[in-house]
């Protein structure tokens, strides 16, 4: 963390510091807040039947630019590359998984992408009498400092001397890939005809554009395609949901009726009979099914929803795209008065969670959101996987008109607002109203909510059993005044690299955030506190080899104690979030929840705490040797395949 002196550096600062999707007030983030919270699941397959012409057919599954397929680019760093979503995203341009794709990053070079084109081979289109476009689009639209990024499809008859434009993608925040369809019609009797997918970041510093599965064709048949589903993937329930899309005449047939059904898996089926209606080729027809979707409890509702009975026949040409499926995440946006003040949280307890279910608080970074960093923390899917409950607290508003967490910055020495009593009394509320554990409630949080976590260990003991801190620090007072009423857990995991948060500290306080010490630093103070000993220690698969770093793990224990310290050194790593930017060895939500989970439990009873690990366990010692049984307790050793030894403190049933 630094103190920033005026808006150039506040705009450094925040760019590095903020693990959300939106800079309250003064600064306005890259990103503007997803309107969905759950990423949008879609599969609308680009296969077409047989009876269609297809003239050009590209999923760039392959580890070279196709053939015939150029790039005209003013960026340094090559313009559009091939690979995964994780090879092509970046921290602050995430992209949803779609196989292999291609795509273009204005955020990771921040340089000149005016001029950034994808060209598709030469088509010869002087026979054709109908034309038609369809591309997967990964395409955010965002804003940031006045500038507007743009994508546009564009064609050109003169070998690329010129190009015009066919039409603009429109932008959206879903974080969803969806499917464009353009007519090319017009570009019929021309014998050299270019398309061009060209991104333009209009001189500022954007995000980019993902393209895949791209279909040029003649339309011929009946094919009328579902594109689109217009319902947003996240609601507050109680929720009533118009069920809404877009199909398209993907065939030469005029479509003059259809059905439209849909489901959520539970046995009932809702159908609809759209008629007199007149869908030229190519053309587009939005629909609204008369039955609304209705979410009452919080969880995931999976949708689906399917065209039939097309032109009165059972089936069109082409049923491949006749379906399409998304999840609708329902969540609680609540707000609760603490200390006289309106505070505002997310809750999401899945369906599937039962009674009793833990409950762990996500915590965002200095400027960040509670939307933000549940979009990329995943912690949604972590609860519907293992079945607990999850809180994402929003910070209020420091003097600078930026959300934060009050752990005492040196800048923020006005500040009153009390975290400790608000997320105490928080998870209180969420408990009394869910009936959830009392004795299982956890912390982790990015950054200043990595901050927090430490305040809590000191101040909360007896809320929080455990914390995990993901590129936190602890404020030298905090550390000066700690005295937990009982032991608490912790995990931190942090950059060697960190920029922000130094992971040698900054006992002189040079950047201005206030004293505060470093990360082996803290981790002896909490193991001097609880009397805690190296218990293990390993180097986690280097999985990744191109996110410049390696993670390593220091675990420290004591006999006859619930009580653990664990470090995770990300070698290399900087101020991130790994598993969402950053390190992609290891996912920084789930080990903090498997550390969480673990916590005096026999380790045979759950899942490892290193699931990337090519490592199994082999057998259990006491410590002369013996084999022993899942069922001992006390002091044991853990064989793995490897040959590495773990020595483990097994709690008594």
């Amino acid at each position: 963390m630094e103190l920033c002196q005026n808006d150039s550096e506040c705009l450094k600062v925040i760019h590095r510091e903020k693990s959300a999707l939106k800079i309250v007030t003064f600064i306005k983030t890259k990103k503007e807040t997803m309107k969905n919270l759950y990423t949008l699941f879609i599969t609308c397959l680009t296969t077409v039947s047989f009876s269609q012409n297809i003239l050009l057919s590209e999923d760039f599954e392959g580890t070279n630019l196709p053939t015939g397929w150029t790039i005209e680019t003013n960026a340094s760093d090559g313009g559009w590359n091939m690979g995964t979503a994780q090879n092509i995203e970046s921290q602050w341009w995430e992209i949803a998984n779609h196989g292999k794709i291609i795509g273009t990053n204005d955020d990771d070079c921040d340089c000149d992408k005016s001029i950034d084109y994808l060209i598709a081979p030469q088509l010869n289109l002087s026979n054709s009498v109908a034309v038609a476009l369809q591309f997967e689009n990964y395409f955010d639209g965002g804003e940031f400092q006045g500038n507007t990024e743009v994508a546009t499809l564009e064609y050109s008859l003169d070998n690329g001397a010129s190009w015009s434009i066919l039409t603009t993608i429109d932008g959206t925040d879903d974080g969803a890939w969806d499917s464009q369809s353009v007519d090319l019609s017009s570009l019929c009797g021309n014998a050299n005809v270019l398309i061009g997918f060209h991104y333009d970041d209009n001189g500022g510093w954007m995000f980019g554009w993902a393209i895949d599965d791209v279909l040029i064709f003649e339309p011929e048949g009946l094919d009328l395609s579902l594109t689109s589903l217009d319902i947003p993937s996240n609601v507050n329930v109680p929720a009533t949901l118009p069920v809404s899309g877009t199909v398209t005449n993907m065939g030469a047939e005029t479509i003059t009726s259809f059905d439209v059904s849909w489901d959520t898996g539970g046995g009932m089926t809702y159908n609809t009979s759209v008629t007199g209606v007149a869908i030229p080729s190519l053309g587009t027809y939005n629909f609204t099914h008369p039955d609304d979707l209705q979410i009452f409890n919080s969880g995931q509702t999976s949708l689906q929803v399917t065209l039939s009975n097309i032109n009165g026949l059972p089936s069109d040409d082409n049923p491949t795209n006749d379906v399409l499926s998304m999840t609708i995440q329902a969540l609680e946006y609540g707000t609760i008065i603490d200390g006289g003040v309106e505070r505002d949280y997310i809750y999401y307890h899945p369906s599937s969670a039962p009674e009793n279910c833990p409950l762990v608080f996500v915590c965002h970074g200095y400027t960040g959101t509670a939307e933000g960093i549940m979009n990329y923390s995943n912690f949604n899917q972590l609860a519907d996987e293992y079945g607990f409950a999850v809180c994402y607290p929003q910070g209020t508003l420091d003097g600078g008109g930026n959300t934060f967490f009050n752990v005492g910055y040196a800048f923020q020495n006005n500040e009153t607002v009390d975290d400790v009593a608000y997320l105490q009394n928080l998870s209180s509320y969420l408990q009394n109203t869910y009936s959830l554990s009392a004795d299982k409630v956890f912390c982790t949080g990015m950054s200043n909510g990595g901050d927090l976590c430490y305040m809590l260990a000191c101040q909360a003991s007896e809320t929080f059993r455990a914390v995990a801190p993901i590129a936190g620090m602890i404020m030298q007072d905090i550390m000066d005044d700690c005295a937990p009423l009982s032991e608490v857990s912790i995990l931190e995991i942090h950059g060697t690299n960190d920029n922000v948060t130094y992971f040698d500290g900054d006992p002189t306080n040079q950047d201005g955030w206030g004293a505060y010490p470093s990360i082996p630093e803290t981790m002896t103070f909490f193991n001097d506190l609880f009397s805690l000993t190296l218990q293990s220690s390993e180097n986690f698969p280097n999985t990744s080899t191109n996110d410049g770093s390696s993670v390593s793990s220091e675990k420290y224990g004591a006999e006859n104690s619930c009580t653990e310290v664990w470090l995770y050194t990300v070698q290399g790593g900087g101020h991130d979030w790994p598993g969402a930017y950053g390190n992609m060895d290891i996912e920084a939500s789930r080990e903090a929840w498997l550390f969480f989970q673990q916590l005096c439990e026999p380790i045979a009873n759950i899942p490892s705490i290193s699931p990337y690990a090519s490592k199994t366990l082999v057998r259990i010692l006491d410590l002369m040797g013996r084999e022993v049984k899942n069922k001992a307790s006390g002091v044991v050793l853990y064989q793995y395949s490897d040959g590495s030894t773990e020595r483990i403190f097994l709690q008594p049933k």
